[in-house]
């Protein structure tokens, strides 16, 4: 178990990755866990999606998870775009029985996905920090929330997962909450992953890896940080929570219905 399920977390239960649908809701897994909190701060109305302002048609779509995606900017000062910079909207990450993590065909149940890729530069005793967020749109909440349950479920069969040829995850843990649940009070449902991360391009021995999953109505927003020798698990935790508040505030705005 991790250190880091001290900070945003008072416990941590399960093992766990980032994926996508299958299994109980997230929000069922965490009310049976001995989970932690979430450091929310001042608690937020449970957000009501205007069915008016949804999208429903890809393209529209489209449009909306590219204006919600968090860049470079969302992550902090020295922050840069990291080549490719923007995903095909036409790829879905599938992990496969060999916990080895394939591009696919988009499936039905998704009007859109996006994702951007960012990066700081090592610089000085500090190793390069990589991220990418990813926002999707499902047709409907219930849709969304199998893909929130599968990141619990997949992890349980593959702690360890293969994300590139040369990239490796190891002994990831999760935990998941629903709203009102262990602290949370801003999403439908919250997961968060870590583990560590081998990449030869960041240099020799292991980091970090931090995935923060939510939900709001049919909108799935993730974060991953990878890397970063040199770098607290604090740091990249904060790094990573400033991204994910800035997505919800979008989709807040986007979504919400008007008081």
């Amino acid at each position: 178990m991790l250190a880091v399920c001290g900070l945003l977390l008072a416990g941590c239960s399960g093992v766990g990755d980032g994926g996508h649908r299958t299994g109980p809701s997230a929000s069922s897994a965490a009310a049976s866990s001995p989970a932690g909190q979430r450091d929310t701060g001042a608690a937020t109305e449970r957000l009501t999606v205007d069915p008016a302002r949804v999208p429903t048609t890809p393209s529209a779509a489209l449009d909306l998870v590219r204006a919600i995606t968090a860049g470079p900017e969302s992550y902090g000062p020295g922050y840069v775009k990291r080549p490719p910079y923007q995903s095909d909207p036409a790829d879905w990450p599938v992990l496969g029985t060999d916990c080895v993590w394939r591009q696919e065909s988009l499936p039905d149940d998704v009007l859109a996905t996006f994702t951007r890729y960012s990066r700081l530069p090592a610089a000085g005793a500090k190793g390069e920090v990589r991220t990418a967020a990813t926002v999707t749109l499902h047709r409907t909440v219930a849709q969304a929330d199998w893909e929130m349950a599968e990141t619990l479920e997949e992890a349980l069969r593959c702690p360890d997962q293969q994300l590139r040829a040369t990239e490796r995850i190891i002994g990831l843990n999760s935990m998941g909450s629903g709203y009102g649940t262990n602290g949370n009070t801003s999403a439908d449902d919250y997961l968060i992953e870590m583990g560590t991360y081998d990449n030869p391009a960041l240099g020799k021995g292991s980091t970090y890896y931090i995935w923060n999953q939510v939900r709001l109505g049919p909108v799935t927003i993730a974060v991953v940080v990878e890397g970063g020798k040199g770098f607290d698990q604090s740091d990249l935790l904060t790094v990573q929570a400033r991204a994910v508040a800035g997505m919800e505030t979008k989709v807040r705005s986007e979504l919400g219905a008007q008081k």
